[in-house]
């Protein structure tokens, strides 16, 4: 997989609060209250990150995978490569959408 620079970018060094999954989405808060929510297709396959920080995001096809600081690692199956990713900051403002 080859890292994702813009979305690495934008959540690396974020500190995972809560995470909810249900069918088809993935949301993920962060400590600064901003929101990353991506569709996924089927359940996520995923070693939960848990309350840790993000170290990188790295994509291939349709695997995305999340790397934390600590050695853990989510990887979702997203549904539409390119466009099933976005990040929000806590005013709502998108910063990321791919």
């Amino acid at each position: 997989m080859k890292i994702n620079e813009k979305l690495t970018k934008v959540i690396g060094g974020r500190t995972i609060k809560v995470v909810s999954k249900e069918e088809g989405l993935v949301v993920i808060a962060f400590d600064d209250f901003s929101t990353m929510r991506v569709k996924i297709t089927g359940g996520p396959t995923m070693n939960m990150l848990g309350e840790g920080r993000i170290e990188s995001a790295l994509e291939e096809g349709a695997e995305l995978a999340l790397l934390s600081e600590d050695g853990r690692t989510a990887i979702l199956t997203i549904a539409e490569p390119g466009s099933s990713v976005s990040v929000q900051d806590k005013n709502g403002e998108v910063r990321y959408e791919g």
